[in-house]
């Protein structure tokens, strides 16, 4: 009966190493600065906890389209005034950093927390305290 836990015990371990070893260490993560830069993003829509607090912030965002460039660079034009600045994807490709300055020298610092990504569609939400926005722009 000896022989046949230490049988048992060695198989386990065995079974454990050889698992582990065949688990992937890398998870591979999409690059998703390709669907990024595939056009001008044009807004769509935003949920802010509200509908008074929604009907402001269409307001705000309303005809705002963004450009993201393939060399790190993008344009904006938010409220009718133009900007020029700078994005970058995180390594694991969850957050977008924005920073953009507009003629009138006004500033956009913001860090989006990537929901979705498609071809057609970018889905993100980001902080402006006190409140939390899911946006959505389309192509």
């Amino acid at each position: 009966m000896k022989k046949l836990y230490s049988a048992f015990i060695g198989v386990t371990v065995i079974s454990f190493v050889l698992f582990n070893a065949c688990t992937p260490e890398d998870v591979i993560v999409e690059d998703l600065s390709a669907k990024l830069t595939k056009g001008s993003w044009t807004f769509n829509s935003v949920e802010a906890g509200s509908a008074f607090l929604n009907s402001g912030y269409e307001i705000t965002y309303e005809g705002n389209v963004i450009t993201f460039n393939g060399d790190g660079t993008s344009t904006d034009k938010l409220l009718g005034i133009n900007g020029n600045g700078t994005w970058s994807l995180s390594g694991n490709q969850d957050e977008l950093t924005l920073r953009i300055t507009y003629d009138d020298s006004d500033t956009r610092n913001e860090v989006w927390q990537i929901i979705s990504i498609t071809d057609t569609a970018l889905r993100y939400k980001f902080d402006i305290a006190p409140n939390t926005l899911e946006m959505t722009y389309t192509h």
